[in-house]
C-alpha cells in the first residue's frame, strides 16, 4: 500500500516512524509546506511535495493527515471525489455542524477511513474496558478524570491554532475530546450535564485554561472530569473508576502523554489490589507512535467508523461548551 503524509510536524515525528515498522506499507511522499526546514534522516528517498492538492495526482493509496483542523477539513472534502483511504486527527474540523455533514458523507460513499484517538488502543484502557465489560467489580457508579498538563504556546501567549478554538484548537478540541472519546468507549455515550470554565484573554483569543463538567452516561452511571494547564512539571493524568465491588485507577506521571500508565485493581471484599503496569516496548521516541502503529495496523484489516463516531460526540459536547 502506497502512502502519502501531509504534514511535518506530528506526521513525521508520530506516524512516520510507525509506518517505517509495517512492512505492507510505502512511504511514497510527504508534503509540507516547510519540508526543507524538517530535521529528519533519509527524507530524500521520499517524494517531497509542497501542494496537498499534487498527492491526489500520484498513485497512493493511503493518505495520513497530520495538520491544522481548518486544512484537515480542506484535503477530507476534497477527497470526497477521489476516495483516497484517510486518517487523520481530531478534531474532524473546527465547526461541530461541518464535522457531522463530513462523517455522513464518508459513510454514504463508504470510504475507508480512521481517526487517531490515542488512548482507545492503549493496552491499559483496553484492558480497563475489559473489566468494566466483565463486572467483576460488579456495575460501576461514577467516576472521576484529572488531567493537567503544560501547554507551550499558551505559557508563551502564542496566538496559533493550538490556543485558538474557532481553528480548532485549545484545551477541549485538543485535551478533552480525548477524554469524551474514551469515556464513551468505556460507559456508552455520554450527556452533558453541566459545566464551569475559567478563561484567559490574550491577543483576542479566549483561552479555557481550566474546564470541569459533569457527564451522565447510561446505567445512570455518573462522571466528573477536571482538565488544565499548569506552568512547568510532568503531565498528571488520572482515571478513577468506581464499582459496587472495588475500584479501578489508571494513571500517569510523564513528560509523554501515553508512557508510564499504571493500572490497579482494588477488590472490596478480598481487599486485595492488583497492579499492572505500562508493558509496551519502547519502539518508538514518542510514546503515541506505539497507538499509531496498534491503530494502523488494524485500519488495514478493514474500516472502523466507530471511533469517527466517537469522536463526532465528544465534538457535539465541546460545541456546547461556551
Amino acid at each position: 500500500m502506497n502512502v502519502a503524509i501531509v504534514g511535518s510536524n506530528f506526521g513525521l515525528r508520530g506516524y512516520l516512524p510507525a509506518i517505517n515498522k509495517i512492512n505492507n506499507l510505502n512511504i511514497k511522499i510527504i508534503c509540507s509546506r516547510k519540508i526543507n526546514k524538517v530535521p529528519i534522516k533519509n527524507l530524500k528517498k521520499f517524494k517531497h511535495e509542497t501542494n496537498w492538492k499534487n498527492v491526489f495526482k500520484k498513485e497512493i493509496d493511503l493518505i495520513i493527515l497530520a495538520v491544522p483542523p481548518k486544512i484537515q477539513e480542506k484535503i477530507i472534502l476534497f477527497n470526497l471525489k477521489h476516495r483516497k483511504k484517510l486518517i487523520f486527527e481530531k478534531p474532524i474540523s473546527p465547526k461541530y455542524s461541518t464535522s457531522k455533514r463530513i462523517v455522513e458523507k464518508l459513510k454514504i460513499k463508504k470510504i475507508k477511513t480512521e481517526i487517531n484517538l490515542t488512548f482507545l488502543s492503549h493496552p491499559l484502557f483496553q484492558k480497563t474496558k475489559k473489566i468494566i465489560d466483565s463486572k467483576i467489580l460488579g456495575p460501576v457508579i461514577n467516576y472521576k478524570i484529572y488531567w493537567s498538563f503544560v501547554s507551550s504556546d499558551f505559557n508563551k501567549k502564542i496566538k496559533t491554532w493550538k490556543t485558538d478554538e474557532k481553528s480548532g484548537g485549545g484545551i477541549k478540541n485538543i485535551f478533552l475530546t480525548h477524554i469524551l472519546t474514551y469515556c464513551e468507549f468505556f460507559f456508552k455515550r455520554p450527556v452533558l450535564e453541566n459545566y464551569k470554565i475559567k478563561i484567559f484573554k490574550f491577543k483576542g483569543l479566549r483561552y479555557k485554561k481550566y474546564i470541569s463538567i459533569k457527564l451522565n452516561n447510561p446505567k445512570k452511571i455518573k462522571g466528573d472530569i477536571s482538565i488544565m494547564t499548569k506552568k512547568k512539571g510532568l503531565q498528571s493524568h488520572k482515571v478513577e473508576i468506581n464499582f459496587k465491588n472495588g475500584q479501578v485507577q489508571l494513571f500517569t506521571k510523564s513528560k509523554d502523554w501515553t508512557k508510564n500508565f499504571v493500572l490497579k485493581i482494588y477488590y472490596n471484599k478480598s481487599k486485595k489490589i492488583k497492579t499492572y503496569k505500562d508493558m509496551q516496548k519502547s519502539l518508538f521516541k514518542d510514546g503515541r507512535s506505539n497507538q499509531i502503529f496498534k491503530m494502523i495496523k488494524s485500519f488495514i484489516k478493514g474500516p472502523n467508523y466507530k471511533n469517527l463516531e466517537y469522536c463526532l460526540n465528544a465534538e457535539k459536547i465541546n460545541h456546547k461548551l461556551a
